[in-house]
């Protein structure tokens, strides 16, 4: 038992990191089952044993980021929203920078929209929930959250970018002011 969940892992592994080198040459929409198993060199049936297509083995990647964040939040209660906001952006910078490389490249792909979006929500609906804030509050929450979001989004895609930790600084002191919330 304990071997077969090895395998399964391997070639879960296999087949993502065969993904993003192919898609540092094509576009995901160019990308077939075809090309992932010859370049991680599976069979068809693992790579069926393991995604429905190529956009379940996309979407399988936002799983696996939201996933922790989810893990993460629900792990961390704090008694201050500020607090929480505060560890949630540099939760979310610590995954996305452990794992750079993967992100990069996902994120310069036609579908990065709905990663970006979803990333949003899972946040937003943590701290609401977890939180009961006004409608006020959960506008500015959507606006910073949503600021946060596209400087992401231009880190991931732009290697020339500024460092994403300062501005994780910034948008910390800015709330911790009382400027944005």
């Amino acid at each position: 038992m304990r071997n077969e969940y090895r395998n399964a892992m391997r070639s879960k592994i296999l087949i993502k990191n065969a993904y993003i080198e192919l898609l540092k040459q094509k576009p995901a929409t160019k990308i077939t089952v075809t090309d992932i198993i010859h370049t991680a060199n599976i069979s068809r049936g693992t790579f069926y044993a393991h995604y429905k297509d190529t956009i379940d083995l996309w979407e399988s990647f936002q799983r696996d980021f939201l996933n922790q964040l989810i893990h993460f939040t629900n792990k961390h209660q704090e008694e201050l929203l500020v607090n929480k906001i505060d560890l949630l952006l540099n939760k979310t910078m610590d995954i996305l920078k452990n794992d750079f490389e993967t992100y990069n490249v996902l994120a310069n792909q036609d579908f990065s929209f709905y990663f970006y979006h979803d990333i949003k929500r899972v946040i937003l609906e943590s701290l609401i929930k977890e939180y009961s804030v006004s409608e006020e509050v959960q506008r500015s929450l959507n606006i910073y959250i949503g600021g946060f979001i596209m400087l992401l989004r231009e880190w991931l895609e732009n290697p020339n970018f500024e460092s994403m930790e300062e501005y994780t600084k910034t948008l910390s002191r800015l709330i911790h002011q009382g400027i944005i919330i």
